[in-house]
């Protein structure tokens, strides 16, 4: 297998504290470059490196040595930077979300297809093996028919939120936090459809974007799902899962350390609870791993398309059912 050449472009916090370490650290990867604006940031981070740097998206993009470009600027410019690599004929892998819309997302997938290179969304705790030992779970049959599945993901105040309280840069607690929650159902019940029965997306005080949102999805009218997710409370990080014959619940599930080590707590039928310890990792080289091999597999390229489509339908269902709109 070849080695590819990533250049990480947006240099914020994240991305130096967990994008670059993980691209470097990821077999197969090569830190190739950064791109950002802040000149300073980008001639600490090649020294560190010691790789390319470029203060313009047009001279980077140019590089014919560039494989993939793991675009990490706001939300709100996922769009149009999106495009502008996909167009240069590089692969594209985007920060969560991938886009503010459903329409924007279908036009990324679009070129994508068209000019023959993959699309990737990094919802980073999707790869830990916290969540694939849940999806285990789910598929063993243990916990019976799925009734209520219960997910909460809220974060106090930022002192530097930066893009995330400007809502042309795609700020606000839906897009930031509640994509979390509508991935992971995304993913948990990936073979079912899912109905919207109400969603409220609520601003508080002098801020532009939405601070808090709730929403209630069911499956037939048999599985009943509630999601909470928050920019403006004590900091939530948990899913719960409640079936006819037992139950499931685990905290720390969307974000976590790389030394944290997940802890999973039954309760049987008649309520009897017993623990279970999973295994910690690095969620962030998990991901590159699995990004990494769509390069040359069609069908998990296929599928990671697929993937991100349907995230974003339930985002857009959401969105319209907003009863605040």
């Amino acid at each position: 297998m070849s080695e590819i050449k990533v250049v990480v472009w947006g240099l914020g916090p994240h991305a130096i504290k967990n994008i670059l370490p993980a691209v470097k650290d990821c077999p197969g990867m090569k830190l190739y470059g950064v791109c950002s604006r802040n000149n300073d940031m980008v001639s600490k981070v090649t020294k560190e490196y010691g790789c390319s740097g470029w203060n313009t998206s047009f001279e980077m993009l140019k590089d014919n040595n560039v494989d993939v470009v793991y675009l990490a600027t706001p939300t709100g410019l996922h769009f149009k930077h999106g495009r502008e690599i996909l167009l240069a004929s590089k692969h594209f892998w985007c920060e969560k979300p991938l886009a503010q819309s459903l329409i924007q997302v279908e036009g990324i997938l679009d070129v994508s297809h068209k000019q023959n290179v993959t699309v990737a969304e990094g919802f980073m705790y999707l790869y830990h093996p916290q969540f694939l030992h849940l999806q285990q779970i789910l598929k063993s049959g243990k916990l019976g028919k799925i009734n209520n599945i219960n997910c909460r993901f809220g974060i106090p105040p930022l002192d530097r939120p930066g893009f995330r309280n400007n809502p042309d840069l795609g700020g606000g607690a839906f897009l930031d936090v509640g994509s979390y929650l509508i991935s992971a159902i995304s993913s948990l019940l990936i073979e079912s459809d899912i109905d919207v029965l109400f969603s409220n997306i609520k601003f508080s005080g002098n801020l532009l974007v939405d601070t808090f949102g709730c929403a209630v999805l069911s499956i037939a009218n048999e599985t009943y799902i509630t999601l909470e997710w928050s920019t403006n409370n004590s900091y939530r990080n948990e899913i719960d899962i409640w079936g006819s014959k037992g139950s499931v619940s685990t905290t720390r599930i969307f974000s976590k350390p790389y030394d944290y080590v997940p802890y999973f707590k039954f309760s049987d039928l008649h309520g009897n609870e017993n623990s279970e310890m999973g295994k910690s990792a690095n969620h962030f080289l998990e991901m590159f791993r699995s990004f990494r091999d769509i390069i040359f597999d069609s069908k998990k390229a296929e599928k990671e398309r697929f993937m991100i489509l349907r995230r974003a339908r339930l985002m857009n269902k959401i969105q319209s059912s907003n009863s605040e709109a």
